[in-house]
């Protein structure tokens, strides 16, 4: 999706839009100026968590400084939240049961989409469901007030950046 050089630009330009000079930057990273040129010239490309310091000092997210462009989805009705889960569907690296539960077998009526971690055939589940289970203790922080929407908005933009990567390809057929 991304090269050293693309990230290396944007780092470049967000801290010249801060107004930081690459001194600045590498004394507030903890490292050497001649690490920072190397970072924005691409000959090494920062690790994600390198990213996210570089991310908060220049006052950006860190899916934008890799450069990934979040998808404008429009779930306006139900049929485009049925279309999305067929679209998963079709997806070879991750596979999910759908388990139902109705009246008169039990009480409650309810179903969900479950992904198992340890499938074999679907190798991004595991990193499916590591986020799910991230996402819901951020979720309840924040419903229960004790994060806000700012710190998990940053949150998940950084989810992303690390995801940013990983390639979805179709199942055979579709």
């Amino acid at each position: 999706m991304n090269n050293g050089s693309d990230i290396g630009n944007r780092i470049k330009e967000a801290r010249k839009a801060q107004h930081l000079s690459q001194t600045e930057l590498a004394n507030r990273l903890g490292k050497t100026m001649r690490t920072v040129q190397k970072y924005e010239s691409g000959e090494i490309e920062p690790s994600i968590g390198i990213l996210n310091e570089i991310a908060n000092i220049l006052n950006i997210s860190p899916a934008e400084l890799i450069g990934y462009q979040k998808k404008n989805i429009t779930l306006d009705t139900l049929s485009d939240v049925l279309y999305v889960l067929n679209e998963l569907n079709k997806k070879a690296d991750l596979h999910f049961n759908i388990d139902v539960n109705r009246p008169p077998k039990t009480e409650e009526w309810s179903c969900s989409l479950k992904f198992m971690g340890n499938d074999a055939i679907a190798e991004n589940n595991a990193d499916l469901c590591l986020f799910l289970e991230r996402y819901a203790d951020e979720r309840e922080s924040l419903e229960q007030g004790l994060s806000n929407e700012d710190r998990f908005n940053h949150w998940f933009e950084t989810e992303l950046a690390y995801y940013a990567n990983v390639a979805l390809p179709d199942k055979k057929g579709d």
